[in-house]
Parts: C-alpha cells; structure tokens; sequence
C-alpha cells in the first residue's frame, strides 16, 4: 500500500472513514485510499479523475498533485471539490465534499522525500496535463533528468504538492437488504458535526 498517514482521528465520520479504509484494506481491496475526486473549473465544467489519499486527519484529507494540473487549475480557479470513495468488496461507500488549500511546503517537501525515485522524477519531468511530442519523448527526458542527479537527492518541483480537503459534509453509504441501504449524512455545522440519517 502507498503511503498512508494517520493523525489526530477524534471526530466521527473521519473516523468511519479511516475504518472503512482500514476495512477494504483487510480485505485486500488494492489501493482502498483511491478516490475519484470531481473539480469544477471557471466555465462550471466538471471533470474527475482518481488519486490516491495520502493522510487523514481532523482537519480533513491531503492529497498531492501538479499545482497546474488541470485539477490543480480547477481548484485555484474553484476550491470547491467533491470526492467519492468505494470499496466493492465491503459494499460501502463515502462521499466527502468541502474546499481545498494548498498545504504547508513542509509537508510536501517531507512527502517528496519518501517517494520511490522513479515517482520523483517523474514529478519533475511531467507537466501534468500538458501535451507532449511523445510518450517516447517523455521517457528520455525523464532518462536524461535521472543521469543529472545520479548521486544526489531531487528536490521537490515547485509546482507539486499537496491540498487539504477540508470536508463540509460526509456520506456514509452501506449496502443492505432489500436495497435499504443505509445512508448516514454528517454536516459541519462551524466546529460541531450533525449527523443525520437519509432514505435510501
């Protein structure tokens, strides 16, 4: 499993979330802390894709990317995002929608450190979403970046790093009988959560 943190859990439904990773995890779900997160951009274009969660905590869940990705476009143009988890082994999912920023360097500079050295490069060598000659093309480049930093650590690109989703509200959905599912909605009210219970 890729790196996954875990810090300062006290509030209920980021802890149900870390449970039902933990859950999939269990169960060898592979990669139980991908989800899909959807981005809206200036012209209120939506568009999603998958990345992987990297740490949970009361303050919400980071993620990392390209700053000027074309998420990472939509989120300063919009921080508003929604992301879904689903584990189809346990038949359960969780929605989380809330706004983004952009987290503290030190972190992402600490998260850079721990990547495979292949993921570093490609982090440097990759303009997330921009069009490329080749994928050939992209692979020498990334051959050439290696050869020039051969025996020394490769600092984090500027333009990458993480985001802290701060939930608004959280969905706890779990398949039952008779297709009485069972939908839990938690809603942050200033510091206070209030939970309430859905129709399926």
């Amino acid at each position: 499993m890729d790196l996954y943190l875990r810090e300062s859990l006290s509030e209920e439904p980021l802890l149900l979330l870390d449970e039902c990773i933990q859950e999939a995890l269990k169960v060898s779900v592979p990669l139980p802390h991908a989800m899909n997160i959807a981005t809206v951009n200036k012209n209120s274009k939506p568009s999603n894709r998958v990345v992987l969660l990297k740490s949970i905590s009361d303050k919400g869940l980071v993620f990392v990317t390209d700053y000027r990705s074309a998420k990472g476009i939509d989120i300063e143009e919009n921080p508003n995002v929604s992301v879904t988890f689903w584990w189809a082994q346990t038949n359960k999912q969780i929605r989380v929608e809330g706004d983004c920023i952009k987290v503290d360097t030190e972190f992402s500079d600490d998260y850079f450190s721990t990547r495979p050295r292949g993921s570093q490069i490609s982090a440097s060598v990759s303009n997330q979403s921009e069009e490329i000659l080749s994928y050939d093309s992209l692979v020498d480049e990334a051959e050439k970046f290696s050869s020039l930093y051969t025996d020394k650590a490769i600092p984090r690109p500027k333009r990458w790093g993480g985001y802290l989703l701060r939930p608004k509200k959280i969905e706890y959905w779990q398949d039952m009988p008779n297709r009485l599912h069972k939908r839990e909605l938690f809603i942050k009210k200033a510091k206070e959560w209030r939970k309430t219970y859905l129709s399926p």
